[in-house]
């Protein structure tokens, strides 16, 4: 199981509600919602971070929000790319409302999750 971190950015012109919503209510349904994409991925949770700290003395990210996309393998996420709709439809969705250049990926091989 590989676990990828995605820390996302959003556009300039677009307000943090604009961002979250387009990711929730476009993006995600374009993922889950087409077949050859969904079958790769196991587990995929969006995380819409507050643009304020939530508690004192806790401070933000420099990020609208992360995602986590769990594969079974790093086999599996590369064929997930490779499948054509990740480029004919992931792609230009994402040139709508995420900003590449101030976003970042992290990619952890065998995550432990303790509970």
């Amino acid at each position: 199981m590989i676990c990828i971190l995605g820390f996302y950015k959003r556009k300039a012109g677009l307000t943090h509600e604009q961002f979250l919503r387009h990711w929730r209510d476009v993006h995600a349904l374009l993922a889950m919602n087409t077949p050859s994409l969904a079958r790769h991925i196991r587990k995929y949770v969006q995380h819409h971070l507050e643009e304020a700290p939530i508690m004192p003395h806790v401070e933000s990210l420099p990020y609208d929000g992360f995602s986590e996309t769990w594969c079974d393998s790093l086999e599996d996420y590369k064929a997930m790319r490779a499948e054509p709709e990740f480029k004919e439809l992931m792609h230009p969705d994402v040139d709508l409302f995420i900003d590449l250049s101030a976003s970042r990926v992290m990619m952890y091989d065998h995550p432990v999750v303790i509970k």
